[in-house]
């Protein structure tokens, strides 16, 4: 039996007289019974026919093409429950180039957590879910959702990233992807933000405007927070020592972990 840890959300399924329960716990990104080995099979539908019921859905409901329980697909009528997985051989991983993550509309792409299991997904309307083929099939996936969760909210304003993802699953996910520490970029589309992969106290996560009025704070206009420090005191980025200057600004070098700051100790 798996178990996941996380929402409220329960999934009962039998196999032979055993019931297997499956328990999702919100944010935690976990192995799924959906998708196996079995997902590795070739499609028994041509990539046209495929391609149409995920990225032409809209065309296909302004025919009037779908029923509640079958599609119909240049003139062919599908039922929903026989829809195949998405051949893994169409998808592209999730995968950095240049620490940029790139998904483009009308691709595929595809993600083998560490259990082995793979997740595939389509991308549409600047984003990322679940093709819409699982979904009529009734192959929804919570790990799935979870994991487009996690790249949709980057692509746009990543904010808020925290209250859905710890730091460790944060890391885990840019890390499978091959994103490196420092600056990094997601594109949805035309959907696109610039972060920094940070191991301070701002989060992963941080917006690159965000990093770069820090920057300037510190290096340019001086802050507050140094009044009270003499002149030659030493703080800590990274792990490198950098002194606090007369002007109450300290010279950093643009691109490290200006979040990774350990403040020196007040003389009293």
């Amino acid at each position: 039996m798996l178990l996941y840890k996380g929402s409220n959300t329960t999934i009962a399924r039998s196999k032979g007289n055993r019931t297997q329960r499956d328990e999702y716990v919100h944010g935690l990104i976990s192995p799924s019974i959906t998708y196996s080995k079995k997902l590795m099979n070739k499609s028994k539908l041509s990539r046209s026919v495929m391609d149409a019921i995920n990225f032409n859905y809209m065309d296909i409901h302004r025919n009037h093409g779908e029923s509640v329980d079958s599609i119909t697909v240049n003139g062919k009528k599908l039922l929903k429950k026989d829809l195949p997985s998405i051949d893994t051989d169409w998808c592209s991983p999730i995968q950095a180039i240049n620490n940029t993550v790139r998904f483009e509309n009308g691709n595929y792409y595809k993600y083998t957590d560490r259990s082995g299991y793979t997740h595939t997904f389509a991308c549409d309307h600047d984003r990322i879910n679940q093709p819409y083929s699982d979904q009529l099939a009734g192959r929804q996936n919570n790990n799935s959702y979870q994991i487009t969760k996690f790249w949709n909210m980057l692509s746009g304003d990543g904010t808020y990233l925290g209250l859905y993802f710890s730091a460790e699953e944060q890391k885990q996910m840019l890390g499978d992807a091959g994103i490196k520490e420092g600056f990094f970029c997601v594109e949805s589309g035309s959907r696109k933000q610039e972060y920094y992969y940070s191991n301070g106290n701002a989060g992963v996560c941080v917006r690159k405007f965000e990093y770069d009025a820090t920057y300037e704070m510190y290096n340019k206009r001086g802050s507050a927070l140094f009044k009270d420090y003499p002149v030659g005191s030493k703080f800590t980025f990274a792990g490198q020592e950098y002194e606090l200057k007369e002007d109450r600004t300290i010279d950093i070098p643009y691109g490290i972990d200006i979040f990774d700051v350990q403040f020196p100790k007040m003389r009293t």
